[in-house]
């Protein structure tokens, strides 16, 4: 559980932000306005990077005084730190509702690949860079977010396809998870590849068929050949 440190010589304003913070925790939520402002700051860093921009950037593309933007935030690091968290908990919420319709575990990873090659398509690619290095608690928040989640969801597909046969069933299923997402973020590393020579969404759709290649049965591969076929009518 996190701690929460009240100082009896604080400031109103300091006091007005940690109750704000205290309240966002025990509601575990922001109001639709603060949704409404992170959804459009997160825009603004997909766009031009993170490190890019300013606090009077932020407040001219929100159209607010820095007096209100600081009611809801208390630097840049704490503004990254809600971003991100905004957009892991909206991730969470669609994943676990879209997983729950689809028919079957190639269908999963369809959805996957349909949601996320927009949105790589628009990211810079020095993003992932940006937190590592000048955003440490926002860099943990989505450490955490792969060990946990993201390890479950995609645990949970193999499992699944395996299961429906999809899937083959001779390969070792927590390694095969750990190997994915581990791969996944290599796919920002401008070394490998230099944001110059390849689309991020076309890189990232290449890698996950490849990696969907892999794990197919013959069965799964006939299913994904019809779908294949199907979709491009």
């Amino acid at each position: 559980m996190r701690n929460i440190i009240w100082s009896k010589n604080s400031k109103n304003a300091g006091n007005d932000f940690v109750l704000n913070r205290f309240l966002r925790y025990l509601c575990g939520m922001f109001t639709e306005q603060q949704e409404k402002w992170l959804k459009r700051v997160e825009d603004l860093f997909l766009r031009l990077g993170i490190k890019s921009i300013t606090m009077d950037d932020v407040t001219r593309e929100l159209g607010i005084s820095k007096k209100t933007l600081y009611t809801f935030v208390e630097s840049k690091d704490d503004l990254v730190r809600k971003v991100l968290e905004r957009h892991i908990g909206q991730e969470k919420a669609e994943c676990e509702q879209m997983f729950k319709v689809a028919k079957n575990a190639i269908e999963e990873m369809y959805f996957v690949i349909e949601t996320n090659s927009i949105q790589m398509s628009q990211m810079k690619a020095n993003m992932i860079h940006d937190l590592q290095k000048y955003h440490h608690d926002a860099w943990e928040m989505m450490m955490e977010f792969q060990r946990g989640f993201l390890y479950k969801i995609v645990k949970s597909n193999l499992e699944r396809g395996v299961s429906e046969g999809f899937y083959r069933d001779d390969f070792d299923i927590d390694i095969v998870t750990r190997l994915h997402i581990a791969t996944s973020f290599q796919l920002f590393n401008e070394t490998i590849f230099p944001q110059s020579a390849f689309k991020r969404h076309v890189i990232f759709n290449e890698y996950l068929l490849h990696y969907m290649h892999g794990i197919l049965s013959e069965k799964g591969r006939k299913f994904m050949q019809k779908r294949n076929i199907k979709t491009s009518q």
